[in-house]
């Protein structure tokens, strides 16, 4: 079999309340709700500029033990690219304003920020590093100050260059 040509169409969540996770995705990522379905518990978000019907459909399932049987594997986390190192620390402030941050770390070509949405899906933001290659130099969990020290790094080496 050739491989199949994909790209990117949306991200479907299982969450517990759709109001509150469609305010969450809102005011994180500028995300709006284009269309609901009370009968089936359904809500379709979609980002600013994107050309899809919708990027994050909500599905809600206020009892989580029907939503996730034992045994069930979950979604590991959703990464979302950046191109200003500066939205890594207003995700950072996000995230431990709202719920929880989960992961600071620089992986040699990019620097990644994690936190929790309200129903404890995992999301990360990465700055790629420019002309960075695919391999993983180095793995490293950074520090809130460390990820400022990395991201003001970044900031005066890009205005040098310019």
């Amino acid at each position: 079999m050739n491989p199949i040509t994909v790209s990117f169409n949306h991200i479907a969540l299982d969450v517990a309340d759709r109001e509150r996770s469609a305010a969450f995705y809102g005011e994180l990522l500028g995300a709006r709700v284009i269309e609901w379905d009370d009968e089936h518990h359904l809500m379709f978000l979609r980002l600013p500029g994107s050309a899809h019907f919708a990027d994050i459909a909500l599905h809600e399932h206020p009892d989580r033990s029907a939503a996730y049987p034992v045994g069930h594997t979950r979604l590991a986390h959703t990464g979302w690219s950046v191109n200003d190192p500066v939205c890594l620390l207003e995700a950072h402030e996000y995230f431990t304003t709202r719920t929880r941050v989960v992961m600071c770390a620089d992986f040699g070509v990019s620097l990644s920020v994690m936190g929790l949405d309200p129903d404890g899906h995992a999301v990360e933001f990465e700055f790629s590093e420019p002309g960075a290659d695919s391999r993983q130099r180095r793995f490293q969990l950074l520090t809130p100050d460390d990820l400022r020290d990395r991201v003001s790094a970044r900031l005066v080496s890009s205005r040098a260059v310019r």
